[in-house]
């Protein structure tokens, strides 16, 4: 038979089934390793495991709050089959994130791969999906031997890094509406990304020592933000509990309604390379207003706006708790005046809309400098309006945002103890 170098060849019929038919011993082999899981034993997947191809989807990212530490922990568990599997001389192959399942758990992740009858085993070829871009690495391997392997591995492990939906995603990843890839891909660090240009068949343990470094550097940072956010919130509690406020809940009359939050959350995102600064500075925000409106037993609103070149709007709704926004990706001609112009026509038309008891903020992120023209003097006319109708205005900035613009933002914005700028 005549190999076609660009595609999977099919197995003979029968020639693989019958390895696990008789329990051959390198099925018994894989049956040693932890988290592999035969057709048989589907069902006994934990219901609340998650496909990666799904999970990696925008609509789950946003609602699971997938960040780099989950990002971390998964390619880990991963990593801890790919090396049983390579321990044992096994070489399945190019594996499909697909058939990798994940159950998110609180504080942890567990990893479980599945359909183990579509490795390579033996003389018997894989049985994955090819893709264009693991064709043009791979195509012309009849079999993978254990460099081949290991460079699929290496290339699985990226996939997961940058959360990729699909398996043709390339390095670096191309801008997609599909899923964060490019996102994530910013996000990693220079270990990571020259690993991954330079060192396609790295070995395990570097890769091993990589992640460990990574999630401890990560668990290290959101341990310091929830300690930041429990003294907050004590502090909260101490002020509610002094002014008599931690009292139960008002009971209502039939027409009253809880007290609304709106915030406005303007991200002025400038900093192409690096998009952590950003993200923490806007989920230590979503986790302090989430904690602020549960003591307090307001209502919850959030609203975003992303003046990264093409200017998208979110209008004010309630998210489920543990929500967090995700940086828009791609930056253009930005324009942080026309995103806060835009914030503040819509704050406008929420306040005309809702009563005056309720509480209106706008809060404007920015990683970098802005540029002070005459469309950001106007914002800022518009913006002081807005404050004098009663929205509180707070200005939350990076290090490297000590502009003009910044300082003109700054001078609106109601300080609390001077926690507010960084």
């Amino acid at each position: 038979m005549v190999l076609d170098e660009r595609k999977t060849v099919g197995m003979l019929r029968g020639s693989k089934e019958e390895l696990f038919a008789q329990g051959h011993p390198v099925i018994r082999q894989i049956k040693e390793i932890p988290g592999i899981v035969f057709p048989e034993d589907m069902e006994a997947l934990p219901s609340s495991a998650v496909s990666l191809k799904q999970l990696f989807s925008r609509k789950q990212m946003d609602e699971n709050h997938v960040d780099c530490l989950v990002l971390y922990r998964i390619a880990a568990g991963v990593l801890r089959i790919l090396k049983a599997l390579a321990e044992k001389g096994i070489h399945p192959g190019l594996i499909e994130i697909g058939d990798f399942f994940v159950d998110l758990l609180p504080g942890s992740v567990q990893v479980y791969l599945t359909h183990p009858e579509k490795f390579q085993l033996l003389h018997y070829e894989q049985d994955y999906e090819w893709y264009p871009e693991d064709e043009r690495l791979f195509g012309d391997l009849e079999l993978f031997d254990a460099e081949a392997q290991r460079k699929a591995d290496v290339r699985l492990i990226y996939k997961i890094l940058v959360a990729s939906s699909k398996g043709n995603v390339k390095m670096p990843p191309k801008f997609t509406e599909a899923d964060y890839s490019e996102l994530f891909y910013k996000a990693l660090p220079d270990e990571w990304k020259q690993l991954f240009a330079r060192k396609p068949d790295c070995e395990y343990e570097i890769m091993d020592q990589l992640l460990a470094q990574c999630i401890e550097m990560e668990e290290s940072f959101a341990k310091e933000a929830r300690e930041r956010l429990d003294d907050k919130a004590q502090k909260k509690l101490g002020e509610q509990m002094f002014t008599g406020k931690h009292d139960a809940r008002p009971e209502k009359d039939g027409n009253s309604e809880e007290k609304r939050l709106y915030s406005m959350i303007v991200l002025l995102r400038t900093e192409l390379e690096d998009s952590r600064i950003m993200s923490q500075m806007l989920y230590q925000l979503q986790d302090e207003l989430e904690t602020e409106t549960e003591l307090a037993h307001w209502q919850w609103r959030q609203a975003f706006v992303f003046g990264n070149g093409s200017i998208a709007v979110k209008e004010f709704s309630s998210y489920p708790p543990g929500f967090r926004c995700q940086c828009e990706q791609e930056i253009k001609d930005y324009s942080a005046a026309e995103a806060l112009m835009i914030a503040a026509n819509l704050m406008e038309e929420t306040m005309k809309q809702y009563d005056k008891s309720n509480v209106f903020r706008m809060y404007a992120l920015a990683d970098g400098r802005l540029k002070n023209d005459r469309v950001f003097q106007a914002a800022l006319s518009m913006l002081e309006e807005r404050r004098q109708s009663g929205m509180e205005f707070y200005l939350i900035a990076g290090k490297d945002s000590r502009c003009e613009a910044c300082q003109k933002l700054g001078n609106l914005m109601e300080w609390e103890n001077g926690d507010s700028a960084e």
